[in-house]
């Protein structure tokens, strides 16, 4: 599903930066980019699940881990295997708008730019929410997993997309300002993790 929107994503960028490099639509592409590399990256939410309910948790814990450092373990990895599609759209984008010239590419690393900076403070948030949703639950099994993750992306994805509707300029601050706000509430949930999300929560 990641690599899907990313490819789309990438499709559709490359087309208005080429096609019309004055659209006010530029800033489109950049939601189903953000979106890949997000969906990407959910996978380590169900890890998340997954070795809390084997035991592994239980087992970092008796090495005199807190629950802060079990919880930035995997948000590095979900921010490694974003970062790696991340790259393969960076690339792939350089790579076609070069065929428009200086100005295109130009164009397309600031849209790659704010890709990133929007998809990596959302992976941090719902990486970072998602993973202290599980750690509260009552039910061994892990099955409110998937409803804590539909609920951050239901509150957070639609953000991708407000700045479309806006000028150009506007748009820009708007998304910065979007991941301004997540990075801030993810560094916010991850430093109050160890006092939020008690140490038997996270036992098989």
């Amino acid at each position: 599903m990641g690599i899907f929107f990313s490819g789309f994503g990438i499709f559709v960028l490359d087309a208005i930066v080429i096609l019309a490099t004055n659209s006010p639509y530029v800033l489109i592409p950049i939601g189903f980019l953000g979106l890949g590399i997000l969906f990407f990256s959910t996978s380590v939410i169900l890890l998340y699940v997954y070795d809390k309910n084997n035991g592994v948790l239980e087992y970092l814990l008796s090495l005199g881990w807190n629950q802060s450092d079990v919880f930035k373990c995997y948000l590095k990895a979900a921010l490694l295997l974003g970062g790696i599609l991340f790259i393969g759209e960076f690339a792939a984008n350089v790579i076609v708008t070069g065929i428009g010239g200086t100005q295109t590419i130009l164009l397309g690393i600031e849209m790659m730019a704010l890709t990133g900076a929007l998809s990596f403070s959302a992976i941090s948030l719902v990486t970072v929410a998602m993973i202290a949703f599980s750690s509260l639950q009552k039910q061994r099994v892990g099955s409110n997993g998937p409803v804590g993750l539909t609920v951050g992306a239901v509150v957070l994805i639609p953000t991708f997309y407000i700045p479309e509707i806006l000028p150009f300029y506007l748009s820009v601050l708007v998304d910065l300002l979007i991941a301004g706000l997540a990075g801030i509430l993810s560094i916010v949930l991850l430093v109050l993790s160890g006092r939020l999300i008690r140490r038997e929560k996270m036992l098989p």
